[in-house]
């Protein structure tokens, strides 16, 4: 066994922001790598109490890992208030370049990897198309259950996204300042109504385009050479990251070296993964976590 740091790092994104990032650190570590949560949650869907989850596995196999909770959420200060508003604006530009700069510091001028869950493979995407210069920095990016568009019309949708995240949680947002995500069983963190708004207008198809300056990553994105990416994406996923939607996502991000692995019983996996459980289910380290490990050492310098 490797002997692992784990220690908590407090960040400054911008004045009177700071994020929490928690670091697992091997003592000769060989690569660092950032890992990035998605909406309605925060870093612990990469590491446990129990030290269990992809961060301390990762640190096991010799990676400096740092995961942050983006501002409003985890441990990161202040927490989210009735009617405080985040934007995908503030996190894209703020809280993304800082986590950079801060490896930036930390292993100057050396390459690192990212992996992301869910919506936080939209905020590094965009994150990296608006400030390009990031992307030389990245050797490659791992992504479970990314999307951007959500293009699966199931009744099992309908009701989940357009019914329950759409339309119930954008009231309740409107009553009590806030979207009560935990309340309503649709995650482990609570959102700024802003962010919500943000995420609808994206992920029901509207344009790759900032809704608050009209900064088109779509056209940005077509003049960058973009990293090597592995993408996730869970058989029993069927709405929230749809093995389509998944492909979709990675069609979106041009023309690059992805690898798309479906996770499902009887090809590698001990069972049909769904969106939250391909990072947290037991099995997940002996399933399809050493497939992480060989992409990030093929890709390694």
């Amino acid at each position: 066994m490797v002997d692992i740091l784990s220690s908590a790092l407090q960040l400054e994104a911008a004045p009177g922001i700071v994020l929490h990032v928690q670091r697992f650190r091997p003592t000769t570590p060989c690569a660092p790598i950032l890992l990035v949560h998605g909406l309605v949650e925060d870093g612990r869907i990469f590491y446990s109490q129990s030290g269990k989850g992809l961060a301390p596995w990762l640190a096991q196999l010799g990676y400096d890992v740092f995961v942050p909770d983006l501002r409003g959420r985890g441990q990161s200060t202040p927490s989210l208030q009735p009617g405080m508003q985040i934007t995908q604006q503030q996190l894209i530009t703020e809280d993304m370049p800082a986590l950079f700069d801060l490896i930036e510091r930390e292993y100057p001028g050396k390459p690192f990897f990212a992996a992301t869950h869910s919506w936080g493979g939209v905020w590094l995407a965009s994150a990296l198309i608006r400030q390009p210069h990031y992307l030389p920095r990245i050797a490659g990016m791992v992504h479970f259950g990314c999307k951007r568009v959500i293009y699966q019309r199931s009744l099992r949708k309908r009701i989940m996204i357009d019914l329950l995240w759409g339309k119930v949680a954008g009231l309740l947002g409107r009553i009590k300042g806030f979207i009560p995500a935990r309340s309503l069983g649709a995650g482990s963190a609570d959102e700024s109504c802003a962010l919500h708004r943000d995420n609808l207008a994206w992920m029901n198809g509207g344009e790759w385009r900032d809704l608050e300056d009209g900064f088109d990553y779509a056209l940005a994105l077509d003049a960058l050479h973009w990293p090597p990416g592995l993408y996730l994406a869970g058989k029993h996923d069927l709405y929230l990251g749809h093995v389509d939607d998944v492909k979709a996502f990675a069609r979106e991000l041009g023309n690059h070296d992805a690898q798309i692995v479906l996770l499902e019983k009887g090809t590698g996996c001990s069972r049909d993964y769904g969106h939250n459980d391909m990072l947290t289910h037991a099995n997940a380290r002996d399933d399809h976590f050493p497939l992480v490990r060989s992409w990030l050492l093929q890709h390694s310098n």
